[in-house]
């Protein structure tokens, strides 16, 4: 009798953890951004698709001008204009709805790879318009096609379905994936509005859903439920949006591409907000009250950080201001799968490629703002170097720098010594001061060091170099050739396009022993004097 009882509690467990995770979907919203009213995953959170990997190009031309161009893989430009939202829930279910306006562009491939040629958002724009590659709806074969190349796996042969004929004037399932539901559909035109676009919508299945529950549950509780709102219904599902301080709507900035494509990612998702300043936009899903605040600390810090970065190290070459992407997570697993298992370690980052700096609200809003002025100067320095790579020292060493920074009145840096980095440097003085020209020296791979204590005295030095470059030697009766170091490195960085040679060439004509003297002189007697200069000062 036990057995039996225990055999039909266990089943009946089997069952509720099986009803748990099991395909299922809220109650229909309206999306004015899309143009349906259509449920969600219950039990999910956006999935919004990221802004797309950057590939650096420097055309070679007659002039002495600096010019970089960013391309993009086609495909991941494409993805992101025609996908609409994306939600995964907490067992791994997956859904994607897609609006189908305009089938792939045909780009050239490498003959050597294979793989599509990058291309300028530009050319992208551009290829589209001229093209004009706009569906069809009266042509199946183009639906056919554009699910081919958009859904990552093999579809088949549509098949028509008679499924909710109120909303739709034509409906097709493409699925024979145990694992994958394909859906493409036309909603029936409204009143006076324009016959609207083709859709499509896939929902990836979580390991152990069963398929053909599943493709029951998505034919009745999520296609069934689909209808097309009215003219008037511009309320509903969108992202929020964090004004600055005091104001009431969030100021107007120039059309930038950048900012349009990184409020487009995340628009039909209310869990997620956008806060814009100058030179920046802003993406986050924080809810807390400090989340909050950070967004508009971040509104109200950003642009005056990035005028100190701009006079102290000024851009290689005057090109038009780009806007700057930020990602603020509320949870440090969402962070984590964001940026990778590489940079997990973390609590904030800026990854190059996407053109993002991420960080995940971890603390406080005085605990988390080094680290975020830290990985903000990586930022800008990568779009004023046109994502040439400076020397470790330089760039670390500067990034330390602004870290240690405070910002007085909204309005006015202070470039106040990092007491971390300073205790560390005086602690090792001698130790630090010997093994400068090796600092100067090290590329990305030897400055991280091998162990936790190598890589804190690298930045300590780097940090002290830095340090006395723009405060110590200006302020001081300082040798001739230690003048213009910084601006020397810079230079040669845009000529030559090494890290390496640009120290080379910076330090060219310094006799290092007297550096090194000069350097521990400073930090045992001189700093003092220096602390109260200000290289911002107009």
């Amino acid at each position: 009798m036990r057995k039996k009882l225990y055999s039909a509690f266990l089943i009946l467990c089997l069952a509720a953890c099986s009803a748990r995770g099991a395909l299922s979907f809220a109650s229909a919203e309206n999306f004015p951004n899309i143009g349906l009213c259509l449920p969600r995953l219950s039990r999910a959170h956006a999935d919004p698709v990221p802004m797309p990997e950057a590939h650096t190009f420097l055309p070679v031309n007659h002039s002495d001008t600096l010019t970089r161009e960013d391309r993009f893989s086609p495909y991941e430009l494409w993805y992101a204009d025609q996908c609409c939202a994306r939600w995964m829930d907490e067992y791994g279910n997956r859904l994607i709805i897609a609006r189908m306006t305009h089938r792939f562009p045909d780009f050239p491939s490498d003959p050597e790879t294979g793989y599509l040629r990058p291309v300028s958002r530009e050319a992208f724009s551009l290829e589209l318009a001229r093209s004009r590659f706009v569906l069809d709806p009266k042509k199946g074969e183009q639906v056919d096609e554009w699910i081919a190349t958009f859904v990552p796996a093999a579809v088949y042969r549509p098949e028509k379905l008679d499924l909710n004929s109120f909303t739709f004037a034509k409906i097709f399932c493409y699925s024979n994936d145990a694992n994958l539901l394909v859906y493409a559909f036309l909603p029936r035109k409204v009143g006076n509005k324009k016959q609207p676009d083709w859709f499509c919508v896939t929902a990836e299945l979580a390991q152990g859903e069963d398929p053909a529950t599943a493709k029951a549950v998505f034919e009745e509780d999520f296609l069934s439920a689909i209808t097309v709102p009215g003219q008037r219904d511009t309320k509903g599902v969108k992202a929020g949006e964090v004004f600055p301080e005091g104001e009431k709507r969030a100021p107007s900035f120039p059309y930038s591409p950048i900012r349009a494509a990184a409020k487009k990612s995340i628009e039909n998702y209310d869990d997620w907000w956008i806060a814009e300043t100058d030179g920046y936009v802003i993406l986050s899903d924080v809810y807390s009250e400090i989340g909050k605040g950070l967004l508009r600390d971040l509104q109200k810090r950003l642009p005056v950080f990035q005028k100190a970065f701009t006079k102290l190290l000024p851009p290689l070459d005057t090109q038009p201001g780009e806007t700057s992407v930020i990602r603020v997570f509320q949870h440090q697993a969402d962070y984590k799968r964001y940026v990778g298992e590489d940079m997990e370690w973390s609590g904030a980052v800026w990854m190059p490629t996407r053109r993002e700096l991420v960080l995940f609200q971890n603390a406080g809003l005085e605990e988390m703002m080094p680290t975020v002025q830290h990985e903000a100067f990586h930022q800008y320095l990568s779009f004023a170097y046109a994502f040439l790579q400076p020397a470790p020292w330089f760039n670390e060493g500067h990034a330390c720098f602004f870290e240690g920074a405070t910002l007085v009145n909204a309005k006015k840096v202070l470039l106040d010594p990092d007491l971390r980095r300073l205790t560390i440097l005086l602690d090792n003085l001698d130790l630090a001061t010997a093994r400068i020209p090796l600092v100067l020296a090290a590329d990305y791979k030897t400055f991280y060091g091998e162990s936790q204590g190598e890589r804190l005295l690298n930045y300590a030095t780097a940090w002290g170099i830095c340090y006395y470059l723009q405060k110590g030697v200006p302020s001081l009766v300082s040798p001739k050739s230690f003048y213009g170091i910084l601006e020397r490195h810079a230079a040669a960085l845009r000529g030559t396009r090494d890290g390496a040679k640009a120290t080379l060439a910076a330090f060219d004509g310094v006799e290092m022993k007297l550096f090194q003297e000069k350097f521990r002189e400073f930090w045992l007697r001189d700093s003092e004097r220096a602390f109260k200069y200000n290289p911002l000062k107009e």
